[in-house]
């Protein structure tokens, strides 16, 4: 799983070279945000993204709502009060209000871009080694984040089926006291049904902010933690557990800025260069490649541009202990649009998934990870939007594994 790309502007442009992908026409733009001011042209969506950024966009919560509705009169992104800059939520969301989180990440936080950079997405090739699994095996056309909001919430979804009710990015204090979720996690459930797993990782992983993990983080002679630079020699000796989870290195007390998670602060060629290793290490394994499914995926928008309007999502149903009274919101909406790619050996060569958006049989969240692993090896769901969520099968309709999938990846023509 990496950081805060959305689907439009990671791979959008990949509708160029094969029209049933659901990526950009060139036509998209997006409006400035303030309405009783003169209004310069809407800005359009280009291909002229580069590989890092001057700023983080803002995505929290209430910047979320201001991307999907567009900014109401006289209000503010991301106000201290809780106070959402949104007009009254009318689904289908517009996706007309990006730029306004562009600007204001921008001018307030950094003083420098013109927040125009939100509407900027990569060209086809330019993001080589994810475009070339994007067009070698199954790209989802609707795989969206969990919830409308920003990082810590839509990961731990893809651990919990839940974020316990937090919409927003938590304060240091709350993650030194550390998260727990009333069902526990797919971890949990895994290690009760005598189910190994492995989180591989660079610094400081994110699930060590989930307190029933972090003793496994911290035990010296874990086998449940492990770092990045131990994959390879993992899947040589065969020692790869049923469910590995991967999280890149953030780098967040150095600003992002070395970090491989493609985190618009770090050179998002790193994060391409990740997902190279991975997909080159398991290809190369005769133990591991027919027998191993590799999910791609992207944790949320990070206020980068999409065109797809949020789905209704099925709540949770679980507890909200870190709901935030001043926006409440029922878990109803999934989150703006992301990258999503099923890699194995059983998957036809340029699957795309899903021709309709309204097709509610081809819409898929991060539970849909959980989802698959408790249908793979009978556990049981975490919560009510696991137990609803689709299952990641459809990307294997082989019924022999395939024997041209590529043992390299190389910058597509």
């Amino acid at each position: 799983m990496l950081e805060n790309r959305s689907f439009d502007h990671l791979l959008g442009y990949l509708k160029t070279v094969n029209p049933t992908i659901e990526g950009l026409t060139a036509h998209e733009r997006s409006n400035y945000p303030d309405p009783n001011a003169p209004q310069p042209p809407p800005v359009p969506v280009s291909p002229t993204a580069s590989t890092t950024m001057p700023y983080d966009p803002n995505h929290e919560f209430c910047d979320v709502q201001s991307q999907l509705y567009g900014p109401a009169p006289n209000e503010t992104c991301s106000d201290p009060l809780g106070k959402c800059c949104s007009n009254p939520p009318k689904n289908p969301a517009a996706m007309s209000g990006f730029l306004a989180g562009g600007i204001a990440a921008a001018k307030n936080q950094w003083g420098i871009g013109s927040g125009a950079e939100v509407m900027q997405c990569f060209a086809y090739g330019q993001v080589p080694f994810i475009t070339s699994l994007a067009q070698e095996f199954a790209l989802f056309n609707f795989w969206h984040s969990s919830l409308p909001g920003p990082t810590w919430p839509n990961r731990f979804f893809v651990h919990a089926a839940t974020s316990g009710g937090l919409t927003d990015s938590p304060g240091t204090d709350q993650i030194v006291q550390g998260y727990s979720f009333r069902a526990g996690t797919i971890y949990h459930t895994l290690a009760n049904a005598g189910k190994d797993w492995r989180i591989y990782h660079d610094g400081m992983p994110q699930t060590a902010g989930i307190d029933s993990l972090r003793q496994a983080y911290v035990d010296p002679f874990t086998t449940h933690f492990r770092e990045m630079q131990f994959f390879s020699q993992d899947v040589t000796a065969g020692i790869l557990p049923e469910y590995t989870f991967i999280e890149p290195n953030y780098d967040s007390g150095s600003d992002y800025a070395d970090g491989n998670s493609m985190h618009p602060l770090n050179d998002i060629s790193k994060g391409d260069l990740l997902v190279k290793q991975v997909y080159e290490t398991l290809r190369a394994s005769p133990t591991y490649w027919p027998e191993t499914v590799l999910i791609i995926v992207f944790d949320e928008h990070g206020g980068f541009y999409d065109h797809v309007p949020p789905p209704s999502a099925v709540p949770t149903g679980d507890d909200t202990n870190y709901s935030n009274n001043q926006h409440p919101f029922p878990f109803n909406l999934y989150g703006v649009r992301v990258p999503a790619i099923v890699v194995s050996a059983y998957t036809q060569k340029g699957m795309v998934i899903g021709q309709d958006a309204a097709d509610a049989t081809t819409q898929f969240d991060h539970t849909s990870i959980l989802a698959t692993v408790a249908k793979r090896f009978g556990l049981p769901p975490l919560t009510n939007r696991d137990r609803a969520a689709n299952t990641l099968e459809i990307a294997l309709n082989l019924d022999q594994p395939r024997t041209d999938a590529p043992m390299t990846l190389t910058p597509p023509t």
